[in-house]
């Protein structure tokens, strides 16, 4: 009880220094004071629950539901401490435990420059709406709360644990980083509506640049640490698969880019003054439609990321918190739309400002493609039609020719002036050496396999980019290092685009089955299955191996290690994949498993209903199938099978002999803890083989086109264990490595670019 009374009380703190701040009238009025103490007690009050709620998961006190559900004794520590924030409840508290730790810097922030009052105001507000949240979606409800047949005094002895998939070092930086980059971006929007109700439209800006630098930064690194995981993990080969839940995150991460672009123009000419008013909106209205979209369920059909249905009370809250902060942005923008209208500038088209606010634009533009492509499935709920992702060629297709348009203006840019005219000519002639160098290089990809006219397009524009920064970089660098924070930035992308491009327009890949110490080849390489090493033996809750290919060719001599397990949290129904990764400077080679089946070291044959198996030493004898005897399996087989481990299942068949025709049962045990397929081996009265049902073939959208294999075994011979056969989808994707680099390029250059606020006493000094 005591961590939901802290809650309350954070909750009631969050709404009495809302209501503090704005009805204070100046920085020294006793309202002021009283806001500043009531939000250091708050974060406080948050802080607190937050260490209850861990101290609570490394003391394993299953009697919290939340902290049965997500954590377990079989857990190493880091994914126990991960554990706090793997559902629902536990990443709300986490967020707002972010936010209110962000606050505390921005409160002496505010202070220091003369905008506390209305920025804290607006600022904590935030925290009501989630403190609230935490109410609802508590994550210190008693067991007995959630399942009222559970007995109050019987609390359990471990939890169920994670999901495997997030059972990676990952989870331990993923989500802190991305929650860190939302709760960051609150301060531009807190910021830009106190500067609105102050009638000051400059300074909020200024304070407002570093806030987007760091937020753009560290979210954007957050966002490409999901994407690595999901290339390391999740075995489906690439690092972004333009998810509805995915893109959720995008979409603040675009407008927080935009947003430092445009407030550079701002503070070098004073214009673009609505545009950065309505830009900061949107980053965090975006990021309130990120959590709607990924916490509301509203994608569960759609996305492999959306956390399950919260309800519907906290589903209207979500609506209500977007829907809030939405009109709280727009009808202030509105209402000083006139006045900010004031400040007016003039593009002149051969300067540098029109060119970066035509690279904007186009971000913008990359932006609405997203949110319309990510919304499509909440339209279609609207209008009552079947929900469906959009194709990721839809973004591929869009995006692309703006990437190219993005690319070459900031590459151009650099070349022209800043509120002043520019010869064309002139910046024409000075990259010319540049374009010259990008059209080489484009052309060794023409050469080297690349047909579509976009591809090689894309291939210039990130070329030109990238030759153009590092003349920048060398040029300005000599000067002053802290000066080439925005060309190591844009060189960054450029790379990320590059490797991207490069690694699925080169990638080669194919599809080989492996028996152990059996070769097959692919791509000019030899792939031989070598064996398998159990891990993780001290969790009982899952069998897991590492399968070692030993790879050969193209001057690699090797070992690769995929995995594959089975988990109790899918009661090892099928089996989990993980790839192997062997990296090289200009490419990865991917293994990645799909696949597992057991095949028996004798005849066999597949059979679909209604399908007939000819024996081969015996043409005279045919096996038909007819249809599956489940009945033991669904309980109907007596008490003796209902209950039982190992339960038996049937595959009925017709036994055609000559002239002569039987109906027969072919009989399998199934093991129901660890899967394991046994048939019983049936022998057939003067015939010198035996039959068997030795697998079930499943067929996942449809059970009554599943199939039966039938094998065919000599009378003599006894059943000889199965051998595995594992799929693999081998491929090689060729500078995916830039990819990686290019983000630490990003994140590098935008940190470099934050400074202090070049603001005394509240006014700007620029002046």
């Amino acid at each position: 009880m005591v961590g939901k009374f802290i809650i309350i009380l954070s909750f009631v703190l969050s709404l009495a220094t809302t209501v503090a701040y704005f009805i204070s009238k100046d920085k020294d009025d006793k309202p002021n004071k009283l806001g500043r103490y009531l939000y250091l007690a708050m974060f406080l009050s948050i802080v607190l629950a937050s260490g209850i709620l861990l101290s609570n998961i490394l003391s394993f006190n299953y009697q919290y539901t939340y902290i049965w559900s997500y954590s377990s004794k079989l857990l190493p520590l880091n994914l126990l401490i991960s554990s706090f924030y793997a559902g629902q409840e536990g990443s709300f508290l986490l967020w707002t435990f972010l936010i209110s730790s962000v606050g505390v810097f921005l409160l002496y922030y505010t202070k220091k420059y003369n905008f506390e009052q209305k920025t804290m105001a607006f600022y904590t507000m935030i925290l009501v709406f989630l403190t609230l949240l935490l109410i609802i979606k508590s994550p210190f409800n008693f067991i007995w709360e959630s399942f009222p047949d559970v007995n109050p005094d019987v609390i359990p002895q471990n939890g169920r644990g994670l999901n495997p998939v997030l059972e990676s070092y990952w989870i331990s930086i993923h989500p802190p980083i991305l929650f860190t980059g939302y709760a960051l971006l609150s301060v531009p929007f807190a910021l830009a509506i106190a500067g609105m109700f102050k009638r000051d439209y400059n300074n909020w800006a200024i304070l407002s640049t570093p806030w987007v630098l760091t937020a753009s930064a560290i979210l954007g690194f957050g966002i490409m640490l999901g994407g690595f995981w999901a290339y390391e993990t999740l075995g489906w080969g690439g690092f972004w698969g333009w998810d509805p839940v995915e893109n959720s995150s995008l979409l603040p991460w675009l407008m927080s880019i935009t947003l430092v672009h445009t407030l550079l123009i701002q503070k070098r000419t004073g214009g673009l003054v609505k545009t950065n008013i309505i830009l900061a909106i949107f980053g965090f209205i975006f990021v309130l439609y990120a959590t709607f979209l990924t916490r509301s369920g509203v994608l569960g059909d759609t996305s492999v990321h959306s956390f399950v249905d919260p309800g519907q009370l906290v589903y209207l809250l979500l609506l209500i918190f977007l829907i809030v902060f939405t009109l709280i942005g727009l009808v202030f923008f509105f209402i000083r739309f006139n006045d900010m209208s004031k400040v007016k500038i003039n593009l002149k088209y051969d300067s540098r400002e029109f060119f970066i606010t035509l690279g904007s634009v186009f971000i913008v533009a990359v932006t609405i493609i997203v949110f319309f492509g990510t919304s499509l499935p909440l339209f279609q709920e609207i209008l009552g039609k079947p929900k469906s992702a959009v194709e990721i060629s839809f973004y591929n297709n869009w995006s692309l020719p703006l990437a190219i348009l993005m690319f070459l203006t900031n590459a151009f840019s650099l070349y022209l002036n800043w509120k002043s005219s520019t010869s064309m000519g002139t910046a024409l002639k000075n990259s010319l050496v540049s374009a010259g160098i990008s059209i080489i290089l484009t052309v060794i990809v023409i050469i080297a396999g690349v047909k579509r006219i976009d591809h090689i397009l894309l291939f210039f524009s990130s070329f030109f980019s990238i030759v153009i920064n590092l003349v920048f970089i060398f040029r300005v660098g000599r000067r002053k290092l802290r000066l080439v924070g925005s060309y190591i930035s844009h060189l960054g992308l450029a790379l990320l685009l590059l490797g991207a491009l490069t690694s699925s327009v080169f990638v080669s890949q194919k599809h080989i089955n492996l028996k152990n110490t059996v070769s097959d080849e692919a791509l000019g390489y030899k792939f031989t299955l070598v064996g398998r090493d159990q891990i993780q033996k001290n969790m009982p809750d899952r069998e897991k191996y590492k399968y070692h290919l030993k790879v050969q060719g193209n001057g690699v001599n090797s070992i690769v290690s995929p995995i594959i397990y089975w988990s109790d949290f899918n009661e090892r129904q099928a089996p989990f994949f993980e790839p192997g990764i062997k990296r090289y400077v200009t490419k990865d080679l991917y293994v990645s498993p799909n696949g597992i089946t057991l095949e028996y070291p004798y005849p066999s044959k597949e059979l679909g209903k209604g399908e007939t198996y000819v024996v081969p030493d015996d043409t005279s004898f045919k096996i038909s199938f007819i249809k599956f005897d489940m009945s033991a399996m669904m309980g109907n087989g007596g008490a003796g099978h209902a209950n039982s481990t190992v339960v038996p299942m049937g595959a009925i068949c017709e036994l055609i002999d000559s002239n002569h025709s039987t109906i027969d049962t072919l009989i399998a045990e199934i093991n129901m803890q660890n899967g394991e397929f046994n048939p019983v081996m049936k022998s057939i009265k003067g015939k010198s083989f035996k039959l068997g049902f030795t697998r079930f073939i499943n067929n996942p959208e449809n059970i009554a086109l599943s199939k039966v294999e039938i094998s065919v075994i000599p009378e003599q011979q006894g059943l000889a264990h199965p051998e595995e056969v594992i799929s693999f989808e081998v491929s090689t994707k060729p500078f995916i490595n830039l990819v990686w680099l290019g983000v630490i390029g990003i994140v590098i250059g935008l940190v470099l670019t934050i400074k202090k606020p070049n603001i005394e006493n509240g006014k700007n000094i620029n002046k």
